[in-house]
């Protein structure tokens, strides 16, 4: 429990920093102190081939039945780039994302998505009922390099044809780990926040011998029932599933925690 001493409520977040970040403002407004310490770094491509070949799907983005952003980081880039060639986006393209908030920052531009609500990954998406007759049709994942391949691997067995809109990168970063160590051998954190499974894979690569002991006893907040499965499967004693990765529905899980600690 957190001591006396220190603010009462102390969360560390370790996704990359981001702009106007809702979450963070949510947290200062529950009265939490926000140590933010990005064990990710995330980029935008800028290799002359990587970026021709962003150019080339977004040309040809009319040709697509179904456009799917993987998160808000390919929603934000994927956006620049197809109102730079697309002031008026083309009609007949069906939109998903695969969590709420990235959905929801899809719907701040009028359009209209569709997302699974009980389990926000590749595999609650592939369960809405719309995505399982594509056979024939055209899709466009808009994403990051690398990263999982179910999506597209499945939707291809269900007879869609699949182009990846490969649009940043992401790169763990160290830079941060002094600091994650000290707050964690010093007791100074409560609960630890992880929007993806990759980033606790990177956080736990930061964390020396000594320290581990403690983010394993740290309750952790995750987004998912994957991410979720992840963090139990790296020895995590206490996983906080929110509903979704809405800023909204995961500090109401910490205050839920909170409550239910004193």
């Amino acid at each position: 429990m957190p001591s006396s001493s220190r603010q009462s409520r102390s969360v560390l977040l370790v996704r990359a920093e981001q702009p106007n970040d809702e979450f963070v403002d949510k947290l200062i407004g529950i009265g939490a102190q926000v140590f933010r310490c990005p064990v990710m770094d995330i980029a935008p491509v800028v290799g002359r081939p990587e970026m021709q070949a962003i150019k080339s799907r977004i040309l040809d983005f009319d040709h697509y039945q179904i456009a799917i952003f993987i998160s808000k980081n390919a929603a934000r880039y994927g956006l620049d780039w197809l109102y730079n060639y697309w002031p008026m986006l083309p009609d007949g393209v069906r939109y998903y994302a695969v969590g709420q908030s990235t959905a929801e920052l899809l719907r701040e531009h009028q359009l209209a998505v569709e997302t699974p609500i009980g389990r926000a990954d590749s595999e609650g998406l592939l369960a809405l009922p719309s995505l399982q007759t594509v056979s024939g049709e055209k899709v466009l994942i808009f994403t990051g390099k690398g990263g999982r391949e179910v999506l597209a691997q499945t939707l291809r067995q269900r007879g869609a044809e699949v182009d990846r809109c490969e649009l940043y990168e992401r790169c763990g970063t160290v830079r941060h780990a002094d600091e994650i160590n000290h707050l964690l051998q010093q007791s100074q954190v409560d609960i630890v926040v992880a929007h993806s499974g990759e980033l606790l894979q990177q956080l736990f690569s930061c964390v020396v011998a000594g320290s581990r002991h403690q983010l394993q006893a740290l309750p952790v907040l995750v987004p998912g029932q994957r991410v979720a499965d992840m963090a139990r499967d790296l020895g995590c004693r206490e996983v906080l599933e929110a509903n979704s990765a809405l800023p909204d529905d995961m500090v109401s899980t910490i205050l839920e925690w909170y409550s239910n600690h004193g």
